[in-house]
């Protein structure tokens, strides 16, 4: 192991973002920077109080990460806390069983919960902690709710203070903190735009934990528009091969799983079956690891101090493509639950008959028609599917005249081009991100009228020849 030093005021930030007590004394020190073989470990080991009211050395637990990450080291470490930070307070507000939590409707109907407001104050605030001064933010919600409604604001600090032990002082920083996700810098050289979904599939997040109620917190660094770095956090996504994977609902807690967590004394949040997350780099790949595994390392709970947590990064790859593994007639469709807004006039059902063949549907007890081979959930946990190989299609093909924000695209994109995957507009055609953050410019171009994803290849051309024979036919 070689041993690099390097002092960053950055990374100090960085750490004490997770020690806030201890950032004056930090004085912008990052003790070392450890190499081994397979990953380069970013390390701060102590924290020292001073000026706060503790005094108390602090463990600060390495974290490792994949060589292939080493130029965007401080990009993967901060979006990593940010979006650990929000699937832990999203995890903890997540209902068992039921929609028994305060939600609001937006404009466009869709609805907004405490988990939202509560998700975007504490990632926001960690990125902003390190990147005040540089960076651009663009993230789905705005305080005004909260100014107008003392009782939701009051449930909103109750649970971010619940879990997040950070240094959110007060109800206005919390307010601040959320609208970070309104800020931008129009003059600046370099274009570097943190795109934030806090809760991305919040009607999977009020299904509730034991129903398999699916959704992520979806966070992406566009960089002179360009998706650079990308991290998924998705709290109740079964780890790989585990029983709930196999169930329908997909997802959905079996009887012993609902035993082990009511009889769970552990601090941590997360168990050792359920809870993702997916980072992906630009040209460095896309890599899971347990939530589980990520939250002991980084906030102490298990691991010994000073000790340096060789975290078990599992580099992901799609479906080979050429059809090795499995054909394009028998690969698994992976697609959101709310039908009437994904795909309102049933285009992918009819895609789905053409790739599949004459089978392809079947009718489900309740007479609703439904691709025999396919896996159902909310939020961009689909694409974290894809890049493991647990599916090979996604569609999404919203109502006439509607365009995609990019904070429901950009992380997905990244994670699955990186495993290998494709993502298009209908027509096959990339997805420009170049003109994100010029003048607030949030959404996709308006020629984009749908996201096609795939394990890429034939897979994907099949895909685009499929909604074209479709499309063709209801002229």
């Amino acid at each position: 192991m070689t041993l690099l030093t390097r002092g960053s005021p950055k990374l100090a930030a960085i750490a004490a973002v997770l020690l806030p007590s201890s950032a004056a004394a930090f004085g912008g020190r990052c003790h070392s920077l450890h190499v081994s073989a397979s990953v380069r470990t970013l390390s701060v080991l102590r924290v020292r109080g001073g000026s706060s009211s503790s005094s108390t050395d602090h463990p600060y637990l390495p974290i490792s990460l994949p060589d292939t990450f080493e130029e965007r080291q401080e990009d993967v470490h901060v979006a990593l806390l940010s979006v650990l930070h929000a699937s832990r307070v999203t995890r903890h507000l997540q209902p068992i069983g039921s929609s028994d939590i305060q939600t609001l409707s937006k404009k466009d109907a869709s609805p907004v919960t405490v988990g939202d407001f509560a998700s975007q104050a504490v990632a926001l605030h960690t990125i902003h902690n390190t990147f005040a001064n540089s960076d651009m933010y663009i993230a789905e919600e705005g305080s005004d709710a909260l100014r107008n409604d003392e009782d939701l604001l009051e449930k909103v600090w109750g649970a971010v203070n619940h879990v997040h032990k950070g240094d959110l002082n007060s109800k206005q920083d919390l307010l601040k903190a959320i609208d970070i996700g309104e800020e931008y810098q129009p003059s600046l050289s370099k274009r570097r735009v943190w795109a934030l979904d806090p809760i991305d599939g919040t009607k999977g997040f009020l299904r509730g934990r034991e129903l398999g109620g699916q959704y992520c917190i979806a966070l992406a660094l566009i960089e002179d528009g360009e998706v650079q770095v990308s991290c998924l956090g998705c709290p109740n996504l079964p780890l790989p091969s585990t029983e709930s994977t196999k169930v329908i609902p997909y997802g959905a807690w079996s009887e012993n799983e609902v035993k082990d967590d009511t009889s769970n004394s552990s601090n941590g949040l997360f168990s050792s079956s359920r809870g993702c997350l997916f980072v992906a780099v630009r040209g460095g790949g896309c890599y899971e690891i347990p939530l589980h595994i990520l939250e002991q390392c980084l906030l102490g709970h298990t691991a010994a101090e000073n000790s340096i947590a060789d975290l078990p990064w599992k580099r992901l790859h799609v479906t080979a493509n050429d059809g090795t593994a499995k054909l394009k007639h028998e690969a698994t469709f992976c697609l959101g639950v709310e039908r009437g807004f994904s795909d309102p006039k049933g285009t992918v059902l009819e895609i789905a008959r053409v790739i599949h063949g004459p089978d392809a549907l079947i009718v489900d007890d309740d007479g609703i028609t439904d691709i025999k081979n396919s896996l159902r959930l909310d939020g961009q946990g689909k694409y974290g599917l894809l890049a493991r190989g647990d599916a090979e299609y996604f569609l999404r093909l919203p109502k006439d005249g509607y365009v995609d924000w990019v904070w429901d695209v950009a992380a997905g994109f990244l994670c699955l081009n990186e495993a290998g995957g494709k993502m298009s507009d209908v027509n096959g055609n990339a997805i420009d991100f170049s003109d994100i953050g010029k003048g607030r410019k949030a959404k996709l171009p308006d020629h984009v009228k749908g996201i096609f994803g795939s394990n890429g290849g034939t897979f994907h051309d099949e895909l685009v020849r499929a909604y074209a024979e479709v499309n063709g036919s209801d002229d």
